[in-house]
């Protein structure tokens, strides 16, 4: 006969044995079902995090590399001007420096002091104090003498150049058409055969001149892959007389990218272009260059064989190269060699030139991947607990039950009223959770993130008052001018922003005369910001000292130069209002044209300029042009790249053919009438895309 004692004890231990039992067939369920849904989410979640990383690095690194594209623009036409004022010249400068030709180089006796410069895996020896010259073997060397001499003092310019400490070019040259060829930092190592006039973009030069882009190449004395731009060099009769141009090292421009360590291994980048026929049989994406490794060639005499780029998919390899060809950015996820793998491109340039990045899967779910081994090992170790704790059950029946139940639930109970306080806004609220198991390692992970929230708040809030900071240096109201209309506005696609526009009030014997100011800081952001304050400050700070517009810019392009680090530079368009007259007068720092609208002859044109950004050269003269003038219901529109370079969802631009036909089309408003048909134009283009770049917004017309 069984006891009382044993019926009791078989009741309280199906009482307590049989719903721990349940409870942990349950809960093991509920957490694996959790843990899956949880790796599920989270494997998307990092995709697409990934994927928005790639993409805003990519899009940073393609600004980067269009403006490394017309820096050297800039500096090519630098070089082209310094080069013919040489040439044009009639006296060669005399002094103790003569021109050392290739052989002397090549000879340690004659070779002057040389340093070491790396080529990709390779050194090489150059000299950052002299030009080399070359002469192939069927020009007589005395016929080009002179005109060395004349090229010796464009050492100067490159010096400059190289002060910038540029990582990007790998030299700077000339070639005339009377076969010399000049080039910067000194080196030897030419073959002997070697003549520049036979390279393809010499005689592309003199078929087609103007600044041009040419196909990669192997450098002829250093056989690195280079890609080059040049421009023409013409005599005093304007005739093609030689090209001066820059290398450009394909591989140090991937030093502008760096990939997050937790991306990095395995991952690959690399510059591709889309072609069509008849540049190959068939439309191809074709590799200019990769990440780590260049392409390899045969010898200088060709161009690189350039390898195609293929998807193991061939229908996600049709998509990815229509889309180029297009012109389109996207991403794809898709099979390459052998693993599933992110493919980013992104187009940059004025070509079809695209920026690949591609990214295996594993590495872009490894967190997800980790916090799933993290939950199934603690379901593991939950189930083993379960089954011991139901052991112990066995012996200690309800006490054991309940001593478990209670440090279950309350660490559970304690971290929901921390989230629950956490929601509320209150920061300070922690889960104090010391169960020492997984429940604490979760506890630990709360109270380690709540701060880092407080921190993100007050960034955001930070950034919110820089914006109204900013806003509030910009014009509260246009100026009021008689027999002028003036409306401007700035939209920024950060919370801080680099455009800038202002009406500063300048100095005149007679009447009121208004200062107009358009500027865009290279970048958006707080240092874009900081800048346009800082310029802002300058060109006010000019005021009083009776300087003309050009003077205006000079002393606020010292003041910039000297303080601002390379890379940055600052845009700007002047110009002056004078209420007693319809004459104007501007000056421009490598600003866009304003757009002049004449209404007698109902038609556009452009008030431009030479000058280069702010910021580069501090020795730089602006001048003034003063050779158009504004009658009665004429209009001209300042504005900055954000305008024309606004994209719709399938990636075309505004333009500024559409800009035109707007300010035609409304040519009757009012200032401010206009410039509010503009805004609402560009947002009804740009659609569903956000905004990238800042845009502002200057309409002045007269009445």
């Amino acid at each position: 006969m069984m006891t009382i004692r044993r019926k009791v004890l078989l009741l309280f231990g199906v009482i307590a044995i049989v719903p721990a039992l349940i409870t942990a067939i349950l809960d093991t369920a509920l957490l694996r079902s959790l843990s899956g849904e949880i790796t599920a989410r989270n494997s998307a979640a990092s995709t697409e995090q990934t994927v928005t990383l790639m993409r805003r690095i990519a899009d940073e690194y393609a600004r980067s590399l269009d403006y490394e594209s017309r820096r050297i623009r800039v500096l090519v036409n630098l070089q082209r001007e310094r080069a013919e004022r040489l040439l044009h010249t009639d006296d060669t400068l005399v002094n103790d420096r003569r021109p050392l030709f290739a052989e002397e180089f090549d000879n340690a006796n004659t070779a002057p002091e040389m340093q070491s410069l790396s080529i990709g895996n390779r050194s090489a020896r150059v000299s950052w104090e002299h030009q080399v010259y070359f002469a192939p073997r069927t020009v007589d060397r005395e016929s080009v003498i002179e005109s060395a001499k004349s090229l010796l003092e464009m050492r100067s310019l490159y010096r400059k150049i190289r002060g910038f400490n540029d990582h990007v070019i790998r030299s700077h040259y000339v070639v005339l058409d009377n076969g010399l060829s000049a080039a910067f930092p000194g080196h030897g190592g030419y073959p002997e055969d070697f003549d520049a006039r036979a390279r393809p973009w010499f005689e592309a030069q003199r078929d087609d001149p103007g600044f041009r882009w040419f196909q990669p190449h192997i450098d002829a004395a250093s056989e690195a892959l280079v890609i080059n731009a040049t421009a023409p060099i013409f005599d005093r009769e304007n005739q093609f007389i030689g090209i001066t141009g820059i290398d450009i090292d394909l591989e140090a421009t991937f030093q502008i990218l760096e990939l997050p360590p937790h991306l990095a291994e395995g991952s690959e980048l690399m510059q591709v272009v889309a072609v069509e026929p008849p540049a190959t049989p068939e439309p191809s994406i074709l590799i200019l260059a990769r990440q780590n490794h260049a392409l390899q060639n045969a010898g200088w005499e060709t161009l690189p064989q350039l390898k195609r780029f293929f998807l193991t998919d061939a229908a996600d390899n049709k998509t990815m190269r229509n889309a180029m060809l297009a012109g389109d950015n996207g991403h794809l996820v898709t099979q390459l060699h052998d693993q599933e793998s992110i493919v980013l491109f992104r187009r940059f340039g004025e070509t079809l030139s695209y920026i690949v990045m591609i990214v295996p899967m594993a590495r872009a779910t490894d967190a997800a991947m980790a916090a799933d081994d993290f939950a199934k090992g603690a379901t593991r170790q939950h189930v083993r607990t379960l089954i011991t704790m139901l052991l112990i059950i066995g012996i200690l029946v309800i006490a054991i039950a309940v001593l478990g139940a209670r440090q279950l639930t309350q660490p559970i109970e304690q971290l929901k009223f921390a989230v629950e306080q956490l929601g509320g806004g209150d920061f300070s609220t922690r889960a104090n959770i010391r169960t020492g198991d997984e429940l604490e390692l979760l506890g630990r992970a709360f109270d380690t993130m709540v701060p880092r929230l407080e921190a993100h708040a007050k960034v955001e809030e930070s950034l919110a008052l820089a914006r109204e900071i900013q806003q509030q240096l910009l014009p509260a109201e246009p100026p009021q001018l008689a027999g002028f209309e003036i409306h401007g506005v700035s939209l920024y696609s950060d919370e801080t922003g680099g455009d800038y526009f202002d009406f500063v009030p300048l100095y005149t014997e007679h009447g009121r005369r208004i200062g107009v100011v358009v500027a865009d800081v290279s970048g958006h952001g707080i240092g874009p910001a900081l800048l346009m304050a800082t310029t802002r400050a300058l060109l006010h700070g000019s005021r009083g000292r009776g300087l003309s517009l050009g003077q205006a810019l000079e002393f606020v392009n010292a003041q910039l130069a000297e303080d601002v680090s390379r890379g940055h530079f600052v845009t700007l368009f002047l110009v002056a209002l004078d209420e007693n007259q319809s004459a104007i007068e501007w000056t421009t720092a490598g600003h866009d044209p304003a757009l002049h609208f004449r209404a007698d002859e109902t038609r556009f044109s452009e008030l431009g300029g030479d000058g280069i950004p702010l910021g580069i050269d501090a020795s730089w003269n602006y001048g003034v042009r003063d050779d158009a003038e504004l009658r009665p219901g004429d209009i001209v529109v300042i504005g900055t790249d954000g305008i024309w370079e606004t994209t719709n969802p399938d990636g075309e631009r505004f333009g500024k053919e559409r800009l035109r036909d707007l300010v035609h089309d409304r040519r009757e408003c009012s200032a401010g009438e206009i410039c509010e048909a503009i805004k609402r134009a560009l947002d009804d283009f740009r659609g569903d895309v956000s905004q990238h770049d800042d845009v502002t917004i200057v309409v002045i017309k007269r009445v």
